[in-house]
Formats: structure tokens, C-alpha cells, sequence
């Protein structure tokens, strides 16, 4: 996995952001190489020296969001000083949070389009945040102290089922969304906040 540059994006990193960004916007489908470029503040030509095709734009791209994204939610499940309610929520923000404040309604088949292409290693981002939240949780004398009678890998798999919840229509802002992820933790945790 990539890690966040210190020194500032590379040339590809900058397209790679501008891409998701036209991507998030668009979709897969509506989204143009001339839009890229665009993006990216580049010629149709300097983007084809650095990615052959929208494809390759598209999936190199979309392994950096993920990229990104793990490091961001491993950087929330790390705040030491934090209870475990709220380094789960900046992890929960971290990982779907990014999505809905990312994509429009309009470039869902962004999602489509990444599972057919590339559904496998799609697959393996899921468990590694999946585990990352189980880990998190199983590690918490918080979570210890608790009375619950579920495992951590079992309420990170409802904690990933309710972050899906940011393609809902009655989700109305990420500050919604975020409520949400709030009480789904409560409730699966079994722990005060």
C-alpha cells in the first residue's frame, strides 16, 4: 500500500486525485479522459504519458482512495488517548464519511464499474478495514469491561454493514451520516460513551 506523501503529491499522485475527484463526480461511464486531463491541469497527451487508459486511470486511482482511506481510518483507531466510541467513529467518518462527501449520486457506478473490474482486490480493502475495527475493538479495555456477547470480527462486520448506509437517499449530510455511525456503534459496542 502507497503511503500519504510528506514532501507534497508526485505528478501521477496529483492526476490520481484529480481523477477520483472527476470519477466521484461523474461516474466511470460519464467520465472522460479530456475531463481527467483537465482535472489534472494537463494536455490529453501528458496524461497518456503518464496511464495508458481510462482504465488504468480509474483503477490506479481507486487503489490510492483505498490506500488513503486505510491510512486515514488506521490513523483514528491509533489515538491512544481516545475511548474507543470516538476512535471508532473517526474511523467510521474516515473510510465512508470520505465516500459520501466523494461521490455523487450520479457516479454510483463507480462501484459497479471497480467490482467488475477489479471485485477481488476491492474484496481484500473491505477485510483490511474490517480487521483494522475488530482489532481496534478486541484491543479495548473498554470493550472488555463491556457485557457483550458478540466478537469484534462480528461487530465489525455490522459496523461495515451500517457505513454502508452513505448511499442512502435519507442520508441527508455527512454530519447524518455520522450520527448514524454514532448509534450503530453504541448499540454493537455495548459501551457508554
Amino acid at each position: 500500500m502507497a503511503q500519504l506523501s510528506e514532501k507534497g503529491p508526485t505528478k501521477k499522485e496529483s492526476i490520481l486525485n484529480a481523477a477520483i475527484g472527476v470519477f466521484g463526480q461523474f461516474g466511470f461511464q460519464k467520465t472522460s479522459v479530456d475531463d481527467i486531463a483537465e482535472a489534472a491541469h494537463l494536455s490529453k497527451q501528458g496524461l497518456y504519458l503518464h496511464f495508458s487508459s481510462k482504465q488504468e486511470i480509474f483503477l490506479a486511482s481507486l487503489q490510492k482512495y483505498l490506500d488513503d482511506g486505510l491510512i486515514l481510518v488506521q490513523e483514528e483507531l491509533s489515538k491512544g488517548n481516545s475511548s474507543l466510541y470516538d476512535r471508532l467513529l473517526g474511523a467510521m467518518d474516515a473510510w465512508f464519511g470520505r465516500h459520501y462527501a466523494t461521490f455523487s449520486p450520479k457516479s454510483f457506478d463507480i462501484i459497479k464499474t471497480g467490482n467488475s473490474i477489479s471485485g477481488v482486490q476491492i474484496e481484500k480493502y473491505k477485510d483490511m478495514f474490517r480487521s483494522k475495527i475488530a482489532k481496534a475493538i478486541a484491543e479495548s479495555t473498554e470493550f472488555k469491561r463491556s457485557k457483550n456477547i458478540y466478537s469484534p470480527k462480528e461487530i465489525s462486520q455490522v459496523l461495515f454493514l451500517c457505513g454502508l448506509t452513505w448511499k442512502e437517499e435519507d442520508v441527508t449530510s455527512r454530519a447524518d451520516l455520522i450520527k448514524k455511525f454514532g448509534l450503530c456503534i453504541r448499540v454493537c459496542c455495548q459501551i457508554e460513551t
